[in-house]
């Protein structure tokens, strides 16, 4: 209730007003703990707090007062209009920034009620402990507390002095009245308020001795004891700086639909890197009233830092540090891992959605239909119709089935069927090659199986047990040949030409911006200039104020003052377009660096792939252990051959061959069995 109140009023912000529920949150009694946090935050003044805590103790008042009432009502001790007749009465004085009554003793004064009455209403009051509506409330009320004691008393003291107790018991207040005599002491007061059970937080005997003495409390009360506020604690808890649940509904494509199968990237940290941090619990500390009596405070809990592999704990015991660089979780435990590879127990599909992690991902189901998983190295289960693409090694354990996979490492395969596959490594396969097409930069290695129906390049080779079956369609195979790394040397020289493009095209927005900086600024020197000279001109007239052309001088001074104004609202204008275009430059510039680091990174890609080349060239040849079928294309690096019989066990490959006197390339087909 009392951030509502706060709210309502416009003390506070709906931004403070979700800051202090956050920290307040586990409180036991939560308006307790707003009000010492909007204290402890200097969020409110003490004004506003105490227009707070009365509105709000009007407001309990109120909602005592209808449960109250309705048990007197029931009860057939109080009719309802009459009940109605005080709850609109008790609301106007609440909206006159006045503390309403119970209506309980209300009613004892007036005679509505006797006291064997009261009790009875009381009885059934603490029974009902229910929430009821307040007048004119479509939600129920807050509990009315009934469990709580009611300390509210107005009293005249034997000693001529009217003692006020407020309605918690935290404060007492004493004021002169007719009787009053000066003749009383301060231990006598003192002596009475003790009758009345008030003997904490009492005021030293000087004060009291000075209230007797002042003139000013017939009409202002005098605070003669005030109780100890309970100071509510805080639990513990536990900050993390990485994301524990990154998955997405989905991003948003350039068309404005949700990509349900982009999910948000795979946290990844560095070592080193804070992964959580405890803030301690803060103790909680006990009140009293005026009664002497304790206010009990609710209990702080604390909670533990949990953490396993990967993980490593400050001194302090507060701070959680990646031990390694890797994938850090939070599992239901709240323990926090860091793992090296990032691991999917079950298949990547529209749960789970791409994967995409700056390091090892391993996959224990299937990657299916339309899903990617990118990342330094892969190792799933099985492809189905997925894609992966990787920096570094693929190991697919079973098959892949309508499937792409991109390496710049080897890839390890069981089989593959109606796939593309492209490495700069080499590509293993455990059983056959059916309906695919295999572009790589090392050799294709298939020697238990076979291949049917597919496009086979590799630069260091082929090693398989069949080339084609009968009832299939012949094989291609392109030997000696790197069309891989010539293929990622033209994307980067496409992506270098195109970074080259931009940097020329931002040159060429700088230059103009820097011209037309440079011509804004010659302006605004000449509008300096120009103000300048008015107002030495309106300095000047001044000065012959006393002349008989005064009024002349008068209305040029007006006219110099329409020019200022005119001329500073251009200035302003002109240093403003200025502000902006320099803006625009300094990110021109960002972009111009960005872009550069990109064509760096580009070339040194680019000089990766040439030394590559050039230290690993080609080896034009196919070692078949088993059958070639007729039809199969063989091309070396310059020349090529159709397969037109049945050959087994043999070695093919590209070689200089003489025949009739004359040396050429040819492709030659020799038994492997024999010795060269």
């Amino acid at each position: 209730m009392l951030e509502k109140i706060a709210l309502q009023k416009k003390f506070i912000t709906k931004a403070q007003c979700l800051q202090a529920l956050e920290a307040c949150r586990g409180a036991d009694n939560l308006d307790l703990a707003l009000k010492h946090y909007f204290k402890k935050e200097n969020i409110l003044t003490d004004k506003q707090t105490n227009m707070l805590l009365d509105t709000y103790a009007g407001l309990k008042t109120i909602q005592k007062n209808q449960v109250f009432g309705n048990c007197a009502v029931d009860l057939g001790f109080v009719n309802e209009d009459r009940f109605l007749g005080e709850m609109t009465r008790q609301k106007q004085i609440l909206s006159e920034n006045k503390q309403p009554e119970f209506i309980g003793k209300i009613w004892i004064r007036n005679q509505t009620l006797n006291l064997e009455q009261y009790h009875k209403i009381i009885r059934q009051f603490k029974k009902e402990q229910a929430p009821q509506k307040t007048a004119g409330s479509s939600k129920p009320a807050a509990d009315p507390e009934p469990e709580q004691t009611d300390h509210a008393l107005d009293k005249e003291l034997d000693c001529g002095v009217m003692l006020e107790i407020d309605i918690c018991g935290m404060a007492a207040y004493i004021r002169k009245t007719g009787k009053f005599k000066d003749t009383v002491t301060a231990a006598k007061i003192i002596e009475q308020l003790a009758d009345n059970g008030i003997v904490y937080g009492l005021v030293e005997s000087s004060d009291v001795e000075n209230f007797i003495k002042s003139s000013g409390f017939r009409i202002n009360s005098f605070r003669v004891a005030r109780g100890t506020d309970p100071v509510p604690g805080k639990d513990a808890r536990i900050e993390y700086f990485f994301e524990t649940d990154h998955l997405k509904a989905g991003d948003i494509d350039e068309d404005g639909n949700i990509d349900f199968k982009n999910r948000g990237p795979i946290p990844w940290v560095k070592k080193g890197s804070l992964l959580a941090k405890k803030f301690p619990m803060t103790e909680a500390g006990e009140g009293r009233n005026i009664f002497d009596q304790v206010l009990y405070v609710p209990p702080v809990t604390d909670i533990k830092l949990k953490y396993g592999t990967g993980v490593i704990c400050s001194s302090d015991g507060l701070e959680l540090h990646a031990e390694i660089s890797g994938t850090p979780t939070l599992d239901r435990s709240n323990k926090i891992q860091v793992s090296r590879a990032f691991t999917a127990p079950n298949d990547i599909n529209f749960e789970t959605g791409h994967i995409d992690y700056d390091g090892e991902i391993v996959i224990k189901g299937t990657l299916k239909t339309g899903f990617k998983a990118i990342g330094h190295g892969v190792r799933v289960g099985t492809v189905d119709g997925g894609e992966i693409r990787a920096s570094g090694d693929i190991t697919i354990l079973n098959g892949i089935i309508g499937g792409t996979a991109y390496a710049r490492g080897n890839v390890s395969i069981k089989f593959v069927q109606n796939s593309t596959i492209y490495c700069l490594g080499n590509l293993t396969v455990g059983k056959e090659i059916i309906d695919s097409r295999i572009v790589t930069s090392g050799a294709v290695i298939i020697k238990n199986g076979e291949i049917i129906s597919s496009d086979i390049t590799c630069n260091k080779g082929l090693f398989a047990q069949h080339l084609g079956t009968e009832k299939s369609v012949p094989n291609t195979v392109t030997f000696g040949v790197d069309t891989f790394t010539a293929r990622e040397l033209k994307k980067i020289q496409e992506r270098i030409e195109y970074t080259m493009d931009g940097q020329e095209l931002i040159h060429e927005k700088l230059n103009s911006l820097s011209e037309e900086i440079s011509r804004d600024t010659i302006n605004t020197l000449g509008l300096v200039h120009k103000i300048d000279r008015a107002r030495q001109e309106n300095v000047l007239l001044s000065k012959s104020a006393g002349d008989k052309t005064a009024r002349e001088f008068k209305s040029q001074r007006q006219v110099n003052n329409r020019l200022l104004v005119r001329l500073d609202g251009e200035l302003n204008q002109l240093i403003d377009r200025i502000e902006k275009k320099k803006s625009r430059r300094r990110k021109f510039k960002a972009e111009l660096s960005r872009l550069e680091s990109t064509r760096e990174k580009l070339k040194s890609e680019q000089s990766d792939f040439t030394q590559w080349q050039q230290c690993n060239p080609g080896v034009p040849q196919a070692v078949v252990t088993g059958q070639v079928i007729p039809g199969t294309m063989i091309n070396g690096p310059d020349v090529s051959l159709e397969i037109s019989k049945i050959r087994k066990n043999v070695k093919i490959f590209q070689a200089l061959v003489s025949k009739d006197g004359d040396t050429k390339l040819e492709i030659d087909i020799v038994d492997n069995t024999k010795p060269k």
